[in-house]
């Protein structure tokens, strides 16, 4: 009897302390932080940057339409009048366009004074700070009336969109040491962005001003 009293009490404080190792890593991984006044900025929410707590560029809404950007014109051709003319520029052009411009970005509840968390927040927006090169060989040939005028020109086809972010550190009431406490809610929806975003290219003669 007295060896099997001995053996529950083992497995009895073995239980006992995975129980408490179990509870010790649920705190340590829980979703609060520390963050001093300067890292937070006293921003009411403060940005996720990685670690599993990022927060996300949300698309809401898209233009029903698009709109054509013209990037590029080329030199004016004239046909003279009483002719008929075909003209081939007959060269090539590669034009660099932001990936997606235009529009502008509201930080919302993550704003602070020194606007710190504005390029941190703009850089989850789809495109943000990204180029597109158009290239385009002119080889083919437009017909023209007289009087016409005609120019090779590029096309940035963009369509408007608006959305908002998601996710992020919200502020407590609670000072920590050094700071105040933070906790992670990941369906927080904050700010709003709008940008101009590229969809495609086109290209060819615009004749008269229109393509």
């Amino acid at each position: 009897m007295r060896r099997t009293s001995w053996l529950n009490r083992v497995l009895m404080c073995g239980a006992l302390a995975i129980a408490t190792l179990a509870t010790t890593e649920g705190t340590a991984s829980a979703a609060t932080q520390c963050f001093t006044q300067s890292y937070s900025d006293g921003a009411n929410i403060v940005p996720g940057t990685g670690g599993g707590n990022t927060t996300r560029a949300i698309t809401r809404q898209r233009a029903g339409n698009t709109w054509d950007d013209w990037v590029w014109r080329g030199t004016e051709f004239q046909c003279p009048r009483g002719r008929t003319c075909e003209y081939a520029w007959e060269k090539s052009k590669t034009t660099t366009t932001g990936w997606a411009i235009g529009g502008g970005t509201d930080l919302g509840n993550a704003s602070s004074p020194s606007k710190k968390w504005y390029n941190t927040v703009v850089s989850f927006v789809g495109g943000y700070q990204k180029t597109t090169q158009l290239t385009t060989a002119f080889t083919w040939t437009v017909h023209l009336e007289g009087g016409d005028v005609a120019q090779p020109v590029q096309v940035a086809v963009r369509r408007w969109t608006q959305g908002d972010f998601s996710g992020g550190w919200e502020r407590t009431n609670r000072g920590c040491r050094g700071g105040t406490t933070y906790e992670w809610n990941g369906n927080v929806r904050f700010g709003n962005w709008t940008r101009d975003v590229f969809e495609k290219e086109k290209v060819g003669y615009a004749v008269n001003g229109r393509m």
